[in-house]
């Protein structure tokens, strides 16, 4: 059996004498592809082979997603089959390509609230100032609730992030927070059931003719995931995406000069900047996976994180590169419980890239960058000094 501190390995990327995660995972991987930690989360064994990844994953049976973070499960991310299908039945019209169509303009209205003044003033904590905010806004067009609620629902992710840190699923601390949001919520769900909307809520509130009709409870965990799930992995593919055009002047003029490859960046990001590092599981029963023994009931992380940079299924994994085609990354999960906000999350991304290219000529770091904890990668602060497009430039972008 190996052991193996993620926290320690992290830590140079985390104080940043690293700029990617390729070396947190490299030695580790190469001679034991599923090691066991201990200290945080509860203790559990972290799958690390791109391929042993994929392979448990798939196998929903033996690896189970029934694993509550806070009091209750949130369906679809933490059940199983068959009542995971009927709840991705039920999401999946939010985040189509016609609902995506609608919310663009909206959201590109956001984006420009957040993004012009900043870029104005010359400098400033993109993080905190952008891509933090960003995706609350964008989850609150997704609910159907005002705009000027945006901040209350951005302090409580907020807090769902630093209060959730490292501790095991389930913990006091992170009931205690979830807690927070319940009035806000109960209030919203109350709401609906007087009065449907063309939002999410309204379409839980409606249900699905192979499930019971969803009380209050079942509509309020299901509500809490898609916003601490959509917020912390947006605002961090958003930070990392703009830090990587932050430091590699290259990248950045080519992306500038060729806005059609925004979305190839974007996909590369996640890849190779996965911003949610690993997802856990639940051993059903006892098995073996990589040559290592789990029993029923241990906890197993499938670290994709480390997947996407596994040189044994990825060429080059540590370079982005634009002409990567097929991306078949890991970033977004795989099987079943592939991420269902993965269309906004594309979304957003563009949106916010497009237009920090359109507004700026040229933007550089302008002090030292914050990063999370693992199993987080993104940016807690990312301050930036812009040079603003002028008239002629910005009409031509």
């Amino acid at each position: 059996m190996c052991d193996w501190d993620p926290t320690r390995s992290w830590e140079p990327l985390r104080i940043g004498a690293a700029d990617d995660a390729a070396a947190a995972y490299a030695e580790i991987r190469s001679h034991c592809p599923v090691a066991r930690v201990d200290g945080i989360l509860g203790g559990f064994w972290a799958v690390l082979d791109h391929d042993l990844i994929v392979q448990a994953a798939l196998d929903t049976a033996t690896f189970s997603n029934v694993v509550p973070f806070f009091r209750t499960v949130r369906p679809p991310l933490e059940c199983d089959p068959p009542e995971h299908t009927a709840y991705r039945r039920m999401l999946n019209p939010t985040f189509s390509k016609d609902a995506m169509r609608a919310l663009e303009q909206p959201l590109l209205r956001s984006a420009r609230a957040l993004l012009e003044p900043l870029v104005a003033r010359g400098s400033g904590d993109f993080a905190r100032e952008f891509s933090h905010p960003y995706p609350t806004r964008a989850l609150c067009l997704l609910l159907g609730v005002p705009e000027d609620d945006w901040r209350l629902i951005n302090d409580w992710a907020l807090r769902v992030d630093e209060v959730g840190g490292l501790t095991a699923p389930g913990s006091p601390e992170r009931i205690a927070v979830g807690e927070e949001l319940r009035p806000y919520m109960s209030g919203l769900i109350e709401a609906r059931r007087a009065r449907p909307g063309n939002d999410v809520v309204s379409a839980l509130v409606a249900g699905d003719p192979e499930l019971a009709p969803l009380d209050d409870e079942a509509i309020l965990g299901i509500v809490m995931m898609l916003l601490s799930a959509g917020h912390n992995t947006t605002t961090s593919a958003i930070g990392s995406a703009v830090l990587r055009l932050a430091r590699n002047e290259a990248l950045q003029d080519a992306v500038r000069s060729d806005p059609a490859l925004i979305p190839v960046l974007a996909e590369e990001v996640v890849r190779i900047d996965a911003p949610q590092q690993a997802m856990r599981r639940i051993a059903t029963r006892d098995t073996e996976l990589g040559g290592t023994r789990i029993a029923a009931g241990d906890w197993v992380w499938l670290v994709f994180g480390s997947g996407n940079l596994d040189p044994s299924a990825i060429e080059n994994p540590a370079s982005v590169r634009l002409d990567r085609t097929p991306n078949r990354h890991l970033g977004y999960g795989r099987g079943i419980h592939q991420c269902v906000g993965a269309p906004l999350a594309r979304l957003e991304l563009r949106i916010a890239l497009e237009l920090l290219l359109e507004l700026t000529s040229d933007f550089r770091l302008d002090g030292p960058v914050a990063r999370p904890e693992w199993p987080r990668l993104g940016v807690s602060s990312l301050p930036l000094s812009f040079t603003p497009a002028t008239v002629s430039s910005a009409h031509a972008a």
